[in-house]
């Protein structure tokens, strides 16, 4: 696979006088090759619209390296970035303009055809309101007009912070729809960073999901959901029986066991249903209940984010997170620089 986006240890550190030194990324690695969606995934705070203002030119780093389509940025920026587009953060506009006059004037700056502004209007769903003013857009629709703006020059790569942010269901459907297709038909490559994780789950075919500044797990989607979900069972017994339920089930070897309030006992840890109904028929205790309950992204993300990593170095697929302290960084000059 050729690697689109390559960055490796990269830092980024601010300082100032009332919060003292933040390590907004902490020796931070991530690979998207060519023509994936890429979930990029993290708590707030995290580091990863950090990152894409790092990938993006728009705020110097302390330490690491980026590539992107094999150059390296920000030295080599200006000779790849008309094969990238992107809506980092909040997209901005002139609210007394139009949105079919938003675009022709970006189109015309960047030497584009006007037809191509008719273009990106239907791929996003904006052509009954491209005349409006965008001061009446909706916040969906501005979000759908920034993503035709960085659609407008054909990009290579094409990175979206919260891409369905302000979407009804409609929208995030078409959305999806719009970003596999270039994906996979065209072969654009796609980084989204977004909050919505079922969304992700449905979109994504990678994934990187970082904390704390620093790369915890990375790689498709579905093998590390997999990898993290496990069989958990959700079973009921006879109110009766439930404290000599609860003993029996913390008796066997393996088992995790916890209830949430209900009269449902959750089991983790076992993948064979039949050696818990073995286990509690043998003490006497018999199922009125027994369903299984899989795991989805959002379970597998809080898990993963829950543990901190060691010495920020990615989990592969198959391998545990470990729980691990503070790196040592050695202060730059640049690291001076005053928290915004």
């Amino acid at each position: 696979m050729t690697a689109v986006v390559e960055i490796s240890g990269l830092r980024k550190t601010y300082r100032s006088v009332l919060k003292g030194t933040h390590h907004a990324l902490d020796g931070l690695d991530l690979t998207v090759n060519q023509g994936e969606v890429h979930g990029f995934l993290g708590p707030n705070g995290c580091g990863k619209t950090t990152t894409l203002r790092a990938l993006m030119g728009l705020i110097s780093v302390n330490g690491g390296s980026m590539r992107l389509f094999g150059e390296s940025v920000p030295e080599k920026l200006p000779s790849v970035i008309h094969r990238v587009g992107a809506v980092v953060e909040s997209p901005q506009f002139f609210p007394q303009f139009t949105g079919r006059t938003t675009l022709s004037l970006l189109a015309k700056s960047a030497g584009l055809p006007q037809e191509r502004v008719d273009e990106v209007l239907h791929t996003v769903g904006l052509p009954d309101q491209a005349d409006r003013k965008i001061k009446g857009y909706s916040l969906g629709m501005r979000q759908r007009l920034a993503v035709a703006q960085a659609l407008l020059k054909r990009p290579d790569l094409l990175i979206l912070d919260e891409p369905a942010n302000g979407l009804d269901p409609a929208g995030i459907h078409q959305m999806r729809e719009l970003l596999q297709h270039l994906a996979h038909d065209k072969g654009v490559t796609v980084i989204v960073s977004s909050h919505l994780l079922s969304e992700v789950q449905q979109l994504a075919d990678t994934m990187t999901i970082v904390t704390q500044g620093r790369r915890i797990i990375t790689g498709p989607v579905d093998d590390i959901i997999e990898q993290h979900s496990g069989t958990n069972l959700k079973l009921k017994v006879d109110e009766d029986d439930h404290s000599r339920a609860e003993e029996v089930l913390q008796s066997l070897e393996g088992a995790s066991v916890s209830r949430n309030g209900d009269d449902y006992f959750r089991v983790s840890g076992i993948n064979d249903p039949s050696e818990v109904t073995r286990h509690l028929a043998d003490g006497g205790v018999y199922l009125t209940h027994l369903s299984s309950e899989s795991k989805n992204l959002e379970a597998v993300f809080l898990e993963l984010t829950g543990t901190a990593p060691q010495n920020g170095e990615a989990v592969p697929v198959g391998q545990s997170i470990h729980d691990g302290g503070d790196v040592a960084h050695e202060e730059t000059p640049a690291s001076r620089e005053v928290a915004q």
